[in-house]
Formats: structure tokens, sequence, C-alpha cells
């Protein structure tokens, strides 16, 4: 049995996702002490707020000034999990995660801004599908991301 779904309308939608999550007029700035991924709870306090509870997919940011920021990865996380997730890619992470703390840390190390952007997702499953299609035309650009790219 073949299940189609409508490749077109499909599409339509993840564009409108893609246009906002990669204009980097809605990624939020980032606070950090000194360039130091430890200060980011104490500071960032009204961002984890927003996305407490969400589905979201989301793209962190990078760059020397606000006005340069590139897109360096995207990802997706469960509503009850993304608070945490964005601790781990920002601040600190289990060893054993995927999270791009290491990234993040070598970014600020070099004066970077850091900033994300993010979607939430309805119906919340759909935010994998959703990833996979922009890491997959944008791989070449998330400099971040390593699962997803195609070859």
């Amino acid at each position: 049995m073949v299940i189609s779904f409508d490749a077109k309308q499909l599409e339509e939608k993840f564009t409108e996702a893609e246009e906002s999550l990669l204009d980097s007029n809605n990624a939020k700035h980032l606070c950090y002490d000194n360039y130091d991924c430890t200060t980011f709870d104490d500071l960032n306090q009204d961002f984890l707020g927003e996305i407490s509870q969400k589905s979201v997919v989301y793209c962190i940011w990078a760059g020397n000034e606000k006005k340069n920021l590139q897109p360096r990865y995207i990802g997706h996380v469960a509503g009850k999990y993304s608070r945490q997730r964005m601790r781990n890619h920002l601040a600190k992470k289990h060893e054993r995660t995927g999270a791009q703390l290491g990234n993040t840390t070598a970014a600020l190390a070099n004066k970077e801004k850091i900033a994300v952007s993010y979607l939430v997702t309805e119906p919340h499953y759909m935010r994998k599908a959703l990833e996979d299609w922009l890491i997959a035309k944008h791989c070449d650009r998330l400099t971040w991301n390593k699962a997803g790219k195609t070859k």
C-alpha cells in the first residue's frame, strides 16, 4: 500500500516556516556576561520562559555582530524538554547529548554573538519532518549540524 501526502501543500507550509525561522530579524539575541556560557541561565530567563513546554524547531545563530549573524544549527525538541535542550546547547550539557555546547563556547571564545530563532510546531509531530527538510535544504550553511546532511 502507498500512502501519498500532498507534497505541494506540505512544501508551501515548510517554506513559510523556513522564511520565518531563517530570518535573522526573528532571532532572539541571547545575553552572556563576558562571553561566559555559565551566565546563560541567569541572563536569559525570559527566553527560557517563552519556549517552556512548547514543541519547537529552532535555529542557533552566531556571528561577530548582531547584524551579520549566520544560521549554524537547526534542531527540534518536544515541549516537555524545550528549556533543558536550550540549556544543553547554550549553557551546560550532559556528555551523552549531541548538544552544541562545544560550538557555542568556541563561538563565545571568539567574541561572537549568539541568538536563537524558533517556531512552535502544531501538531507537535511535524517538527522532525520540518527539521529534516530544512537541514537537507540548507546543509551547506548549517556548519554545526552533522546529522541529516546530504553528502
